[in-house]
């Protein structure tokens, strides 16, 4: 499935933050809601995947920054509902609407934030799933720096699996 990096953001406040990037792609199962459609996206990662956020934590651990566990990948719980402050595919939940559910994090060196949304433009059902980063310091900089390349990608085949495996 082609996933497209949007040339601007959906919002255009998106544009205060040090970094944001956006991509989008059809949503072809137009029943499921914005929490299942976040879930059909995050709650399943590539082997390969799993083993570069899993070397990624052990390395910026050394920096105080937190990441994923092996067991975090394996026990992705799901709930029938959530509210602002629930864990959902390992983000912190900070806000929830129809058409939009926006995770994230915070640490001592940046702040994240991860925006999926469902749009209806040019006749087409769309999911749009975008990141803002604020960083705070230059070891948040240098780790955005060095995680991008990866990110991008990262998010392109996890969006594309999920198409591909009907989950979105």
């Amino acid at each position: 499935m082609k996933v497209a990096e949007r040339k601007d953001p959906p919002r255009p406040e998106f544009r205060q933050f040090y970094y944001w990037d956006s991509f989008e792609m059809p949503l072809r199962r137009i029943d499921l809601g914005i929490d299942q459609i976040y879930l059909g996206i995050f709650a399943h990662h590539p082997w390969w995947a799993k083993w570069l956020l899993l070397a990624r934590t052990r390395i910026v651990s050394l920096f105080g920054l937190k990441g994923p566990t092996a067991a975090d990948f394996n026990r992705v719980e799901t709930m029938s509902g959530y509210a602002v402050g629930d864990k959902i595919a390992r983000f912190t939940l900070f806000s929830l609407s129809e058409a939009e559910i926006v995770t994230g994090g915070n640490d001592k060196h940046l702040d994240f934030r991860v925006v999926v949304s469902r749009v209806h433009e040019d006749g087409v059902d769309k999911v749009v799933l975008s990141t803002v980063v604020s960083p705070h310091n230059f070891l948040g900089k240098a780790y955005l720096f060095l995680i991008l390349p990866f990110h991008k990608f990262g998010v392109r085949s996890i969006m594309s699996n999920a198409v591909a495996a009907g989950r979105v």
